[in-house]
């Protein structure tokens, strides 16, 4: 399908989904390549629709002639509460919001979650940081680790980009930015964070160039080493223990 009819979809879903949701509709619109030009045949169609809250939050997703089409309605205070309630997945989240090209409502409610994110207390990020931080990165970098006992060599690509995604999407945390492409370009985009690690592209780059499993062991470490210092530098605690006597049950 290309770009032209494309957009003639995505019109239709509009005019239905405006329909549907005419009581409860605050903004809305398409997001990611579609929604800046950069589509191919093959891309699917992305759309977001933020409701007044109390609003059930619900996707729909589904093949129009082959082509992947999801539809979020994401009632506004859900839209707020994963700014208090934060994971991993709140950059992606706000990158689809930065992206959005609205096709109904203003930028205002738009821009105030965005400002809200921009605006969040370091001491609410510590504590993200405090409770979830051993679930980032670390995981993903052991299942390399465990690669020479368990013979799974095909998947150490997968657990790679596992590794340099979550860290990346750390970075993006505790930037307070948001990540607006997917896969290996949003890692990019946080290689231009103001406050990264030291030597955080290079040594990215290294650990995907690394062709065997010892030196993406060695390649992995380093960029461990450099994630953990950098999160000392900020302030950031991970809770790390030698005794179960030491967590506070």
């Amino acid at each position: 399908m290309q770009h032209g009819n494309r957009i003639k979809v995505v019109r239709g879903i509009h005019i239905r989904v405006q329909k549907e949701y005419k009581n409860s509709m605050l903004f809305g619109g398409i997001y990611g390549s579609t929604a800046i030009g950069r589509d191919t045949e093959f891309s699917d169609i992305e759309m977001m629709y933020v409701l007044q809250p109390g609003t059930a939050e619900r996707a729909k997703t589904f093949l129009y002639q082959g082509v992947p089409i999801e539809i979020n309605f994401v009632p506004l205070d859900q839209a707020e509460r994963r700014l208090e309630e934060l994971t991993l997945q709140v950059p992606f989240f706000m990158g689809n919001l930065a992206n959005l090209q609205l096709l109904v409502g203003d930028n205002k409610l738009r821009d105030d979650i965005l400002t809200k994110y921009q605006q969040l207390p370091q001491e609410q990020i510590a504590r993200f940081f405090l409770d979830h931080g051993s679930e980032i990165a670390y995981e993903s970098f052991n299942k390399i680790r465990s690669i020479p006992r368990r013979a799974n060599k095909r998947e150490r690509e997968l657990f790679v980009f596992e590794v340099i995604q979550e860290i990346s999407l750390a970075i993006a945390l505790l930037n307070r930015k948001p990540i607006t492409r997917g896969y290996y370009t949003g890692v990019k985009e946080t290689f231009e964070f103001e406050n990264v690690p030291d030597n955080y592209k290079e040594l990215v780059e290294v650990l995907l160039k690394a062709t065997d499993v010892k030196d993406t062991i060695e390649a992995g470490h380093n960029l461990i080493d450099a994630y953990e210092k950098y999160l000392s530098e900020q302030g950031i605690r991970i809770r790390n223990v030698d005794t179960l006597d030491e967590l506070d049950w």
